[in-house]
């Protein structure tokens, strides 16, 4: 269309440098004048800006310079209407259609919602929030949503896909209220007399059969925080000065810090000074961020398989995240399909260290899960295996740093969790098995690149080896396939799928 569209432009000039009087005694006939010839260039100029900018590099690295150059699309239009009169015929519903969802969006963002907390593992920003009405924002694991912030520009909307699941929402975990860290609730002591109230809680960090009973937390510093989480990695961190827009996101968040130190945990006095949860106008009295969504994509269909493979390759893994804290945590509980998840992660050795938030969350599903099997809340025919794929690994072995975040005390069950979230984390870091010839190397007797159901591998997904096993493995006659990531890695399992 460009090159046509520029073709078409420059031959009209060449026939009214050549042919002056014909040219225009044509246009004149069909209802033209010359001030067709501006408008065209101008159309066309407007079409060059747009397309400079449309290049996969320039959006993934200059979101700001492909989110302005697009809205060079009004000058396309109305230039356009003024060109051809023709054209309104064929565009007038879709630019209705269009302002409709424009106005949509602003009346949706206007919705008040509240910032709870802002954890950080460079690059990435895990951002939790709520609605202050939870029927504003109903959704499904796999949707997206679009993120403003008005502080830095009103009109910039940018689309994250959520990495919490829906009970998160309505049945989320209690937390410190000064803190925002989980909290457990204390056993009750079997010596307390029958009428004493007992009420206390501890972190979950924390392990209270060692601490002193007078350092418990009462319930009233304790408070359900029920949340909506998204994780964005914050580009041109390595830039002198904050151009892009999660970077300034990132250092507006940094000065509305209370304690100036990661996890941000933000709350709020309410009319009679009680401590509550979140956070929803910055010092400027504008909201801290606006939310509009929830927005429908392919994978929220993964509960209509008994068989599904999630597939995440670097921070597009976030949709697979909210579908195993849904699968694991929530709905498996009340016997939702699928029944047998396959779960792959592709990221690189180099970047291993930005995604620790998801060495926890896989440390705690697979404990929640064994949990749930073992006191018959969970039916042991539910199965979730995982597969690491670590690409890139240096020669060398690189040094296991402490993970950031403070690791979950597992002390009020019976069951206790199979593998450590260091030990998961140190395998990743340093995989030693190949992943050449999978299939054969998950019958060794003693798998040195196991625990408990999550394997980790040195190299690439094999697909065509993968696809073939669970075609002869299937217990289900379809078999779902989520991704999200790499357009490259999508064609090669596009392939798979039809072959």
């Amino acid at each position: 269309i460009f090159f046509f569209a520029w073709a078409h432009m420059i031959f009209h000039f060449l026939n009214l440098n050549l042919a002056n009087n014909v040219t225009l005694r044509v246009f004149r006939a069909f209802g033209a004048n010359e001030t067709d010839f501006i408008t065209g260039a101008i159309v066309t100029y407007a079409m060059y800006i747009i397309y400079s900018a449309a290049p996969d590099i320039v959006r993934y690295t200059k979101y700001e310079i492909f989110f302005n150059s697009h809205h060079f699309f009004t000058v396309f239009f109305l230039v356009m209407f003024l060109h051809g009169p023709v054209f309104f015929y064929w565009t007038a519903i879709p630019v209705l259609l269009y302002i409709l969802e424009r106005v949509l969006q602003q009346e949706r963002g206007a919705l008040p919602f509240l910032l709870i907390k802002v954890e950080w593992i460079s690059p990435v920003m895990q951002v939790y929030f709520r609605p202050q009405l939870k029927e504003h924002f109903v959704f499904k694991e796999g949707q997206y949503l679009y993120m403003n912030c008005p502080y830095i520009s009103t009109t910039e909307w940018h689309p994250f896909t959520i990495s919490s699941a829906y009970d998160d929402l309505t049945n989320g975990p209690r937390i410190h209220l000064e803190t925002g860290e989980d909290v457990v609730e204390v056993p009750r002591p079997s010596h307390l007399p029958a009428k004493a109230k007992w009420n206390k809680y501890c972190l979950a960090s924390q392990d209270y059969t060692t601490m002193d009973p007078n350092d418990f937390l009462d319930k009233s510093e304790t408070a359900y925080g029920d949340f909506v989480s998204v994780h964005i990695k914050v580009h041109g961190l390595d830039e002198p000065y904050a151009r892009t827009w999660t970077r300034k996101l990132k250092e507006y968040f940094e000065l509305l810090s209370p304690t100036g130190r990661f996890p941000y945990f933000f709350s709020q006095r309410d009319s009679r000074g009680d401590l509550r949860v979140g956070r929803m106008r910055g010092p400027d009295g504008q909201q801290i961020i606006k939310i509009d969504g929830p927005h429908s994509a392919p994978s929220e269909h993964y509960t209509n398989y008994g068989t599904v493979m999630l597939i995440g390759a670097g921070i597009g893994l976030t949709p697979c995240a909210s579908i195993l804290c849904a699968l694991t945590k929530y709905r498996w509980k009340k016997n939702y399909n699928p029944e047998l998840v396959h779960f792959y992660w592709v990221v690189r050795q180099s970047e291993m260290d930005s995604f620790q938030w998801l060495i926890h969350l896989l440390t705690d599903l697979s404990y929640e899960l064994k949990k749930s099997k073992a006191t018959g809340q969970v039916d042991k025919s539910y199965y979730c295996e995982i597969h690491i794929y670590v690409t890139g690994v240096e020669k060398d072995a690189i040094p296991v740093t402490p993970l950031h975040r403070a690791k979950r005390v597992f002390h009020q069950s019976n069951v206790r969790p199979t593998f450590t979230a260091d030990e998961l984390y140190a395998m990743v870091l340093n995989p030693t098995v190949s992943s050449k010839g999978q299939v054969a190397r998950m019958k060794d007797a003693r798998p040195q690149n196991r625990l408990q159901d999550v394997w980790v591998w040195n190299g690439r997904p094999h697909w065509d080896e993968i696809f073939k096993d669970m075609k002869e493995q299937r217990q289900h006659s379809d078999i779902g396939v989520c991704f999200c990531g790499a357009p490259v890695i999508g064609a090669d399992l596009r392939t798979m799928c039809e072959k």
